[in-house]
């Protein structure tokens, strides 16, 4: 599996990561839920050119890609960050999302010079949130009633790791990380 920065990306994937932004699953997690247009999925790459608050890659494996990884809101004076995820809703409930945030996390730390990493998750995905504090995140806040979906206002869960509680858990779930990238 790979981690490419979205802007080095063949157009073929660029525009494939639109298909799977769109998909009904993935969409339904998301703040905004409709359908990307072409237009506003070439807006987005284009924003990301040279933006140094924003790191977007895309999760490659058998040269397809399956996911996209993001850091946003990078503050280089606190070293902090937000993060999120999206999969190919065909591969989601089988490991390849601890993959992802094994590797974010690493990435966060280890290359970004991150301190801090949060992270945002509509209430609704507690699948989410249970993976998230798997790898150490803690519940930070709630966010009451904060986004509308389908006509309902719901909640959205506030989370956040240190690079101190991500070297501390690490070294347990690395074996963990490894069956699974390795199965």
């Amino acid at each position: 599996m790979q981690f490419l920065p979205l802007t080095d990306a063949s157009p073929a994937i660029r525009a494939h990561v639109r298909t799977l932004r769109n998909q009904q699953d993935v969409r339904k997690f998301m703040y905004t839920s409709h359908e990307i247009t072409e237009q506003e999925h070439a807006n987005w790459l284009a924003s990301l050119q040279g933006n140094s608050r924003q790191q977007v890659f895309v999760v490659v494996k058998d040269e397809q890609a399956v996911g996209v990884v993001s850091l946003n809101a990078i503050n280089e004076l606190h070293k902090t960050a937000d993060w999120a995820f999206y999969l190919d809703v065909r591969l989601q409930g089988k490991g390849l999302g601890s993959v992802v945030e094994f590797w974010m996390l690493d990435y966060a730390f280890d290359v970004a010079g991150l301190e801090k990493l949060n992270c945002e998750v509509l209430a609704v995905n507690s699948a989410v949130v249970k993976m998230h504090q798997k790898f150490g995140f803690e519940v930070e806040g709630v966010r009451r009633q904060n986004v509308v979906k389908d006509g309902v206002r719901i909640d959205v869960v506030l989370l956040g790791i240190t690079k101190a509680e991500w070297q501390d858990k690490r070294p347990a779930l690395a074996p963990v990380i490894e069956r699974l990238t390795n199965a």
